[in-house]
């Protein structure tokens, strides 16, 4: 892929998530939990800011942060608004870390758990993706059975 293609997914993607996010009719209800469901759509989105900074703004973009993985998935570290603040944040500075990429097939810059020999910044960006769209699905079906909503289809 190329890094417009991957500009392209990222933001629809972040803006899929921003969506359910704001879909909650209730706020609070994004901080319930449900049988058989241990996290949050608020501790979810929280996780996916960490992971996404960590994993692409900060080696890609050169964006400073310190990650409290821990802290994503026991406390509340935002209010509602400023949830929805930091993933609008966030969706501008994927963007901007991408746009900065000078080689998608140059090794992927930080040493983290290998998640596959030999990473590329191509490798990771398509990982991220899969990982981000899967706590998306998570998030659609907890909003869908606490609170009934569905969001319409856009043409």
């Amino acid at each position: 892929m190329k890094k417009q293609d991957y500009i392209h997914i990222y933001e629809r993607d972040l803006q899929r998530l921003i969506t359910e996010i704001e879909a909650y009719p209730q706020k609070e209800e994004m901080w319930l939990t449900a049988t058989g469901i241990s996290n949050t759509a608020g501790h979810l989105a929280q996780h996916l800011i960490g992971n996404l900074r960590t994993f692409v703004c900060a080696p890609m973009g050169d964006f400073p942060y310190q990650r409290d993985r821990e802290a994503e998935f026991k406390t509340i570290r935002f209010s509602d608004e400023e949830l929805l603040k930091e993933l609008y944040a966030l969706k501008a500075d994927v963007k901007t870390s991408i746009e900065k990429l000078e080689d998608l097939n140059a090794a992927y810059p930080i040493e983290i758990k290998e998640v596959h020999d030999g990473q590329t910044n191509d490798f990771m960006l398509c990982h991220l993706l899969a990982h981000l769209a899967y706590h998306t699905g998570q998030i659609n079906y907890h909003r869908r059975l606490l609170t009934n909503a569905v969001i319409p289809v856009q043409k």
